[in-house]
């Protein structure tokens, strides 16, 4: 059930019925996305404009391609995050190290859940964090949580 800082949402809530429509069977991002679960890589995935995203990244690799599942899998065995566009259809950095504020509220307790929430958060955003242990793929659009 989506939550938005403890409370329950209605699953019709415009950033969460975008974000699942991004990942929803049969498009190239749940294509990824599932195969990173496959692997158990887990992965960290940023989705946003150049200028809203940079003030929180840090090194990496430019990128600047298309999305194609079988890179985005690639990229995700980095250890840094991936940054996509906002629409998820390309690809903008890999391997970057994200630094929201530490003083953003989070519930989550590992690195990745808890940086995917502070940025989007922060940065009003849609994050994806991909657990490598647990198969679970969390969304996090804006204030929004969805497992």
């Amino acid at each position: 059930m989506p939550e938005r800082l403890g409370e329950r949402l209605s699953a019709m809530d415009p950033k969460l019925v975008t974000a699942l429509e991004m990942v929803s069977p049969g498009t190239l991002l749940r294509r990824a996305i599932d195969n990173i679960v496959r692997a158990k890589t887990g992965a960290l995935m940023v989705f946003g404009d150049e200028e809203q995203v940079s003030p929180v990244i840090s090194g990496g690799i430019d990128i600047d391609v298309a999305l194609k599942p079988m890179i985005l899998y690639e990229l995700a065995k980095m250890d840094g995050a991936i940054v996509l566009d906002r629409t998820g259809s390309h690809i903008l950095h890999a391997n970057v190290q994200l630094m929201p504020d530490p003083n953003i509220d989070s519930q989550e307790t590992g690195t990745r859940h808890r940086t995917a929430e502070r940025v989007a958060k922060q940065l009003g955003v849609l994050a994806i964090s991909i657990s490598a242990a647990r198969d679970v793929v969390t969304i996090y659009a804006d204030q929004i949580r969805y497992i």
